[in-house]
Order: C-alpha cells, then structure tokens, then sequence
C-alpha cells in the first residue's frame, strides 16, 4: 500500500522542475508510505513512490520497479492478492522472479501479457502507473469498483498523476481553484467522492478506469462494468437450493479472507457490531491466531462497542475500544475533511480516522473490514423500499389498475426505477434533474434496470438493480472515505467482500437469496449464523451513529464563512441555513464541513486553527 506520483512530458524532454514537482508530490504524500521512497525518470516520464511495505520487507521490492531488459516501469498502489497464482503461471512460461512480492508479479504480467490482458485477471485493489519502453506508452489503472484511488491533470505541456489530489496541487502550474458546480452537486446528496474532484482540472479515474498515454493523447476506457458482466439470464435459471448456494457462499468468503490475510505485518480487523465485519473477524482469527480486533466507542449517543465484545468473544479475538468524545471529535473534524478531500458530511469520518491512529500506534499496518456486503448482498433499508414502488405491477394490485395505466407509468418510472432516484416526479422536472446533476449515474439507473429484462418480476428488477447501482454511487464514498481515513494514518484498509469470485457471484444471485421474510442479506445472514452469535447476526442495523452533540453549535462558523462566497448565497439566506444547520445534524455536517473544506483548501488555515474555530463556536452558541 503506498502512494503513487509521476510526471508525463508531452513534448519536451523531463526538465529539472519536473522531477522538483515529483518530489513536492512525494512529499504531500507522505502518510501513504513512511516506510521508504524512490524517484525514477527517463527523457519523457518521471515517477516517484512512496511505500508502506506490507507484502516482501526486503529493499528488492522497492518501488519504482524496473524488468530486467529496463523496458517496463511500475509504481503501484495496493495488493493484488491472486499474485502467487499469477506467479506460478508467469514462471510456467518462463519468467523469473528476484522478489517474493507482489508488485513484482503485477509487473511481469504487464510486461509479458501487456495491460489489456493482465489487468482483468488481477484479484484485489490497486491503482498503477506502467511504463512501456517498448512503445513509449504509460498506462494509468484502477481496480474494478475503485478501491484505491488515481488523480490526474492535465497542462498544456505535461500530465500530472498521484494517488490524491493534494500531491497534485502542489506542483506550480496547477491553480488551487474551487468547483462551485461540484460543491452543489455534494450539498445536494450527490454520490461524487470517489470520480470527480472538488478542484477545478483534476480528473479522477473510474473504477476500472484504464487508461493509454501516447503522443497521440490519452486513451480513456474501462475494463470492467457491471453492464458489461451482468447477464440476466444467470439470475432466471438459477435454481440452486438454499443449502448449495451456502455453501458456495462460505467458502467464496473463506477464500477471500485468507487471501486479504497474507502480510508480511502485523494484521487487525475493524469488528463492528454487524453481521459483516463481525464475519470477517471470526473467519480472519483461522488464517492469522495473533489478531486483535478494534471498534470505536463514542463517549455519549449509541455505540457498538458491546455488541462488538460479543462478536470479538465469540471468535477469542482481542478487542480494543476506541473512545471519542467531543472535545476528540472537534479535533479530528477539520483532519478528516484535509484527507478526504471532501466535505466528510457524516460523522463516523473523524471515528474511522480515530481507530486508523490507534492501529498504527500499536504498530498495525493492515486493518480488514467489512464494506460491499450491503451493496452486493443487499442489506440497505432502500433497496428494499424500492421493490414497493413497483407493487402497482404485482399480483393483486394489477388487477385494478388498467394496461394503458400501467403501460404510461411504466415508461416514466423505468427511468427514476430505484428509492435512490434523485426524482420519482414526471417528465420536465426530472429530465431537469438527471440531466443537470449526475447524468453519468442517473442514467446508469434505467440501463441497469433495462439489463434486468429478463427477470418477470418488476420488484425484483428493482431491488436486485438498486444494489447493483450501489455499486457505483454508495458504494464509492465508501470506499473512498476508507482509503483516504486509513492511509492518513499509513493504515492498509482491506475489503474481502470486494473480492472477484464473490462479486460475479452476488452480482448474479436471485433476490430470494437476498431479501426474504422482510429480511436484507438473507443468504449472507444464514452462512454468518454459523460463526458468529446469532444475537448480532438478527439485531436491527443501525449503521454507525454518533450523537448529533458532537457538532452541537458549530452552525456558528457558517457565518461570514468561504462557503456563502462560493455559492454566492445572499446575507438574509445565510441566516437561513444556519438555522437548518442549527436544527438538522445532517445538515449541519454537509454545510459546516464544506465550510471547512474551503477554509483549508482554498483559504489556507491549519485544520489546528480550525479546530479552535470550532469550539470558539460551540461556546458562542453556549
């Protein structure tokens, strides 16, 4: 796990301020890799690495990484976990190997494959910067639902690339200016964290993004999309029973944990109260006996701690509790939105950068998690809610409505299908919103639902498409919250629930497998009954929640604050907003926290400051 920098020239060989602007970007990329760095440049391209040594300690896995012949480069970021199998084959047809790493691996099939048939058979989450001599072509790539992160930009003479944003700000020809039209898009609840920036310029790969560089230009596709994968007729003609489908199920997770378990370092799990997070612990505890667990235990409001200890005593893993209190959660606040690059509109941001700290403190490199088993598997109370928007379809409700009806209310929901959908409203309006928002996604929610033709009921189209289009809207602050909170404290975050095998396979189960008996993650809750207390497998999901007391009074920094300048609100609104602020903590984190945003990224103030900001605010408000 590392952080990734480099410098292409469009036309003029690598100059000296190229390989000064890789080292400003190494240098903003610290956190990401403490552990060593290294530069490499030839006449067109120069790269830098910052790495966090998780897989083969040894200096031979340093990054840059050359092929023997010189001809291939790579830096890259994350772990591809099939590497040993990859390995194997790659030896089969005569390649050799001076590492017993990873990156190594991912290299030579770069190198002896090429990137188009390569990249798809990597098992796990990475974003990479290839260079081949050969054809003096650099490729930029992500994995397939965006785990790790990749920011480029684009001059007049050269293309700048980093893990984040921030390496790339600091090189001079990039102005540090403010997208208004991306700040609205996240004050209206739009899912945007993971593929576009705040900042004017910058340009993030998709997942899957896969990118080619020649003098030609850049190249810009994808190797993977769930329209691309997704068939239909899978789902139709499954008829596995239950119990087959469990045990395929459990040992597709089993597999997959012990894969995210290989490390050269110390390994810990997040153990939530959950079903998911709770699996993984109990199910990592086979491969690694040392492990320990950690779960955040806020001071005042709910906390998961308890329901945790159950799970952690259970499967005999050590859990250690994180408290936060306000006065913790005021100074991480500002922190958090510095890494996040974002707004951090939800209060577990600053719990998540808490419990990353306190890992790295008692020497944990490696945390396993449970994010994706409620996209896949379907475990959100909205997936559910949107099966009911099509109960005018279902048997009896068609019985009273006639086929004209029912023939023109389809051809308008098709289109706004899911509980998700930024508008179920007719015609004008809503093409407004879709068009004017997030086009890339909201269209996505009519072609997925369009895919699902195959399956003859309407709710179930719905529901088993509302998961899928979790996957590229949810699913991407996530993981983007993760990676960016764990590697501010140079803290490998892993998914195994993203993991290739159990993707294709959630991907195609049948809703019955996901939502039966008014119950989310039916199948998933049946194979976590054997490993962890049943207590924990049924108790109501809560999600992660902290007491709106935490931000109590920071409505107050809104006032003569950056934010109203750069949505050009008037004076008399302003007093509005503070008030909704004051009343609605969903409101009050979404604005205050974009407010912070701008005071560190664009008006220059130390998240220390603001932390004072804050409570200087909070006693205001008294």
């Amino acid at each position: 796990m590392c952080g990734i920098a480099g410098v292409w020239r469009k036309r003029n060989p690598v100059s000296g301020g190229d390989l000064a602007a890789v080292g400003r970007m190494m240098q903003a990329l610290a956190h990401r890799g403490p552990d060593d760095h290294a530069t490499w440049n030839d006449s067109r391209l120069a790269l830098g690495h910052r790495r966090l040594s998780i897989i083969d300690l040894s200096e031979h896995a340093r990054e840059p990484m050359l092929t023997a012949c010189g001809q291939g480069v790579l830096v890259y970021n994350g772990e591809v976990y099939n590497y040993r199998s990859l390995r194997g084959t790659l030896e089969a047809e005569g390649r050799r190997f001076r590492t017993v790493s990873d990156a190594e691996v991912v290299l030579e099939a770069l190198h002896h494959w090429g990137p188009d048939k390569a990249i798809p058979l990597f098992d796990g989450m990475f974003s990479l910067a290839y260079f081949d001599g050969r054809a003096t072509t650099l490729w930029l790539a992500r994995d397939r639902l965006g785990i790790k992160p990749m920011s480029v930009a684009e001059t007049a003479e050269r293309i700048l690339f980093a893990s984040e944003d921030k390496a790339i700000l600091a090189c001079d020809d990039v102005a540090r200016a403010i997208d208004a039209r991306e700040i609205t898009l996240r004050l209206a609840w739009q899912s945007r964290d993971s593929r576009s920036s705040l900042f004017e310029g910058i340009e993030r790969l998709p997942p899957a993004g896969l990118w080619k560089i020649t003098d030609a230009g850049i190249e810009k596709r994808c190797f993977w999309h769930v329209l691309d994968v997704l068939d239909a007729a899978r789902i139709v003609d499954d008829d596995a029973t239950d119990a087959e489908h469990m045990t395929t199920l459990e040992k597709l997770i089993q597999d997959s944990v012990g894969l995210h378990c290989i490390a050269d370092t110390s390994l810990a799990a997040a153990c939530s109260g959950g079903i998911d997070s709770g699996l993984v612990t109990t199910l990592a505890k086979r491969f690694r006996p040392e492990m320990s667990a950690y779960v955040v235990d806020p001071r005042i409001g709910h906390s998961e701690a308890d329901d945790a200890e159950r799970t952690a005593s259970h499967a005999g893993v050590t859990l250690h509790r994180i408290p936060i209190d306000k006065d913790r959660f005021l100074e991480l606040w500002p922190r958090t939105i510095w890494h996040l690059e974002s707004d951090g509109w939800h209060a577990s941001h600053a719990c998540l950068l808490a419990l990353a700290e306190q890992c790295r403190a008692d020497g944990v490199k490696v945390l396993l998690t449970g994010e994706g088993a409620d996209e896949l598997f379907g475990g959100y109370d909205w997936q559910e809610a949107s099966m009911r928007l099509w109960r005018p379809w279902s048997w009896p409700g068609r019985l009273f409505r006639s086929k004209r009806y029912l023939a023109q209310r389809f051809e308008r929901q098709r289109y706004a299908p899911f509980r998700t959908s930024i508008a179920n409203a007719h015609g004008w309006d809503r093409n407004i919103v879709l068009r004017a928002l997030s086009p890339e996604l909201n269209f996505l929610q009519a072609k997925i639902f369009d895919r699902l033709e195959p399956l003859p009921s309407l709710s179930d189209r719905a529901f088993l498409g509302c998961c899928l289009h979790d996957l590229y809207g949810h699913m991407q602050d996530l993981l983007n919250r993760h990676d960016r909170l764990s590697m501010a404290a140079s803290v490998e975050l892993r998914v195994p629930f993203i993991e290739n095998r159990l993707i294709d396979f959630a991907i195609h189960l049948p809703r019955r497998h996901k939502y039966r008996h008014k119950q989310g993650k039916w199948l998933l809750k049946k194979v976590a009954e054997k490993h962890i207390p049943r207590e924990n497998v049924h108790a109501r999901k809560n999600g992660f929640q902290v007491s709106a007391n935490f931000t109590t009074g920071t409505q107050g920094l809104l006032r003569g604050g950056l934010l109203r300048d750069a949505m050009k609100w008037p004076a008399a609104s302003v007093d509005d907003l503070i008030d909704l602020a004051r009343r609605d903590q969903a409101s009050r984190m979404r604005l205050v926290g974009m407010e912070l945003f701008l005071r560190l990224h664009a008006g220059g103030q130390t998240a220390g400051h603001l932390t004072e900001a804050l409570q200087a605010a909070v006693n205001e408000a008294g």
